[in-house]
């Protein structure tokens, strides 16, 4: 057994074992900005220079003295070229990108593909490949959720250490972390679920530099538990639910609209979808969204449906996500094991 095998089996392993672990009903409710820290709960439990002890959960870390926040700021200057607001977000669409990579890979599993591999270069075709084949293996272990937490776990770690050494302000701290926490409470619904994706995430992001990757995995799998054992963060913390729902930007660039019974929208369930030739003269995609039983009569009146982008329905199923770009035409109903295309 390879690796990457070895690694996806204590992947599918440790997950059972949460789905197993009796939920803690003595779990205390958090805020909002409580619950943003505890989403960087791996990246939190590493140590960094000039950050003397565990940033905790409760609320924001500032380095001590002054001394110890130069000493975080050339850290972060040293390992990732951050000094102002700005180069923080350059590293972040630099190394945490893997969950945007993991949006392109569903397309092909959707059968609906971003783009023609042929056209890529043969470098373009290796890497593509390489890249594919092993996100294809955590497929069924991730489905719609893919790399997300990963990616979110460390942006909120690294700008947690920003914040602590005064690169970035606390106010902009909150607002900058607010389209991650947004992202996280589309595609989670426990730590359980984030937890896993962390796990497979930090194998994608290493999985080229690391000479010890089941080493490397190990170790993040040790700070899950970590975070789970009794009195652990993640143990001890309820996962927050916002009164109202708080919608995710979860479609970069373009973003028409399309056409969702009301039934569907206002229950939140799509079973049936299908995309037809979009209509000239609107910002249309040709998306048609149906909770999939409304019978004929109700759908034939048009104000039974409405209008709303496709983003909007992607908050409500995220599994809609990897089919945006399947030709006109083309129907799928929802089973018990996702989508399955009508002929």
């Amino acid at each position: 057994m390879g690796t990457i095998e070895k690694i996806v089996k204590k992947v599918a392993d440790f997950k059972t074992e949460l789905e197993n672990m009796p939920v803690n009903s003595e779990a205390a409710a958090v805020s909002r900005e409580e619950f943003t820290l505890l989403l960087s709960g791996i990246s939190t439990c590493r140590k960094a220079p000039g950050i003397s002890e565990h940033m905790g959960y409760e609320k924001l870390y500032h380095c001590k003295t002054r001394e110890d926040a130069e000493e975080t700021r050339e850290h972060l200057q040293r390992l990732f070229g951050i000094h102002d607001e700005e180069s923080f977000l350059e590293a972040c669409r630099r190394e945490y990108s893997g969950s945007d990579q993991y949006e392109q890979f569903m397309t092909f599993w959707a059968g609906a593909p971003l783009f023609d591999v042929s056209e890529l270069s043969p470098e373009g075709k290796e890497a593509f490949s390489e890249c594919f084949e092993l996100s294809e293996q955590f497929y069924p272990i991730l489905k719609e959720k893919g790399y997300y937490a990963w990616d979110i776990s460390e942006k909120i770690g690294l700008l947690r250490k920003a914040a602590a050494c005064g690169i970035v302000s606390d106010e902009r701290f909150w607002e900058l972390s607010d389209p991650w926490v947004r992202q996280a409470q589309v595609f989670y619904h426990s730590y359980r679920e984030y937890a896993v994706s962390c796990l497979c995430g930090a194998v994608y992001f290493m999985h080229r530099d690391s000479p010890d990757l089941e080493g490397f995995y190990q170790l993040n799998e040790n700070l899950a538990r970590h975070l789970f054992e009794e009195g652990g963060a993640w143990q001890r913390s309820g996962w927050y639910e916002p009164k109202e729902r708080e919608w995710a930007d979860l479609m970069a660039g373009s973003n028409p609209g399309c056409i969702i019974t009301k039934k569907a929208i206002d229950s939140g369930e799509i079973g049936y979808m299908y995309r037809e030739e979009p209509v000239e003269g609107f910002p249309d995609c040709g998306w048609r969204f149906f909770v999939g039983d409304e019978p004929d009569e109700y759908v034939n009146q048009v104000e039974n449906s409405t209008v709303c982008s496709y983003n909007t329905v992607c908050n409500l199923d995220p599994t809609v996500l990897a089919y945006f770009y399947a030709d006109c035409g083309r129907k799928f109903g929802k089973t018990e094991d996702g989508w399955k295309e009508e002929f």
